[in-house]
């Protein structure tokens, strides 16, 4: 079936590179309207997603949703070049797929590049206003020092936000016996990264992130926390303990969840796992195409719906649940 994908672009390609006035791609290229228009017309994004899924689905033991939807909401095949330019020495999506196909090492390279992108967030202290309206809210409850407090990272890509809670949680002197710390994510690539800090498409990043997460653990700020597969939108599971904390960053009203069906599920979801007088914060670095289509005040109104009682906050929305 493969064999099939890469004929078939191989021609669509030959075609692409005799009519497409304005040269092949190359890293650093402005892609104009004009170019992402032609390039759709001799060479369709929609025909290369296919090819990929399929690769996909024959390179990975379980079926990943994340890279469905960046293939899905991809806009040209330049737009996907620039995007994994660091896994793609070539233009050609035929050529490409023949590499990806024989070489492993390559192959790994691009999976991880794909479905761990650098758009989706790769440093530690990302959303330093919500930490700190945390520090602040965490103040004010005189409770919590004295039984376990219970955070969810509720899409924790590769964890770097997780560990930012879990310093700040050491900082305040709450002990490891009592704070139980989760992340979870979809995408089964990204939860190993946060857990081994596993970056076999970007040494630098690997080796920062190992340096950071270790002086984490010499400190004691490490315990508690367990990554796994989950799922935001799902519904309560009977006897689930609730939170205290909910954390869910760059993910409501982005490419994974936008349209009103998902966002109200997701919302009744994160509610039924977080205690009352708990609080849900969500931060993004979505661009405004997104933010029209859910707006800021859509979701604020979504929680104020069901109950919660909105706090100013520097960035993204902070919502305790009464």
């Amino acid at each position: 079936m493969l064999e099939r994908y890469i004929f078939r672009l191989g021609g669509l390609f030959r075609a692409y590179s005799a009519c497409c006035p304005f040269g092949l791609w190359d890293a650093g290229l402005v892609v104009t309207g004009e170019m992402r228009s032609l390039t759709e017309l001799y060479l369709p994004m929609a025909e290369i997603a296919r090819a990929l899924t399929r690769l996909l689905s024959l390179s990975l033991r379980y079926r990943s949703e994340t890279g469905f939807i960046l293939l899905a909401t991809c806009a040209s095949w330049l737009d996907f070049l620039r995007g994994v330019r660091e896994a793609s020495p070539v233009v050609n999506p035929s050529r490409f797929l023949e590499l990806l196909a024989a070489d492993e090492k390559y192959r790994t390279r691009f999976l991880f590049t794909l479905l761990l992108p650098r758009r989706h967030g790769e440093s530690f202290h990302r959303y330093p206003a919500q930490i700190r309206f945390l520090d602040a809210w965490l103040d004010q409850r005189r409770d919590l020092p004295h039984r376990t407090i219970r955070c969810l990272d509720a899409a924790c890509g590769t964890g770097e936000t997780t560990y930012d809670l879990a310093l700040l949680l050491r900082a305040r002197c709450i002990p490891e016996s009592r704070r139980i710390l989760h992340g979870c994510s979809l995408e089964p690539l990204e939860l190993l990264a946060a857990a081994h800090g596993f970056f076999p498409h970007d040494p630098v990043r690997e080796k920062t992130f190992r340096m950071h997460r270790e002086t984490l653990l010499v400190n004691g700020a490490t315990g508690g926390i367990v990554f796994f597969q989950d799922d935001v939108c799902r519904p309560p599971r009977p006897g689930e303990q609730p939170y205290d904390i909910i954390l869910c960053n760059g993910l409501l009203g982005g490419p994974f969840i936008h349209d009103e069906r998902k966002i109200e599920a997701a919302f009744d979801s994160l509610t039924s796992r977080l205690r009352p007088g708990g609080i849900l914060l969500a931060a993004d670095r979505f661009h405004g195409g997104w933010k029209k289509a859910a707006p800021p005040e859509k979701l604020r109104e979504s929680l104020r719906r069901r109950g919660f009682r909105l706090h100013p906050m520097e960035d993204g929305i902070a919502a305790e649940r009464e």
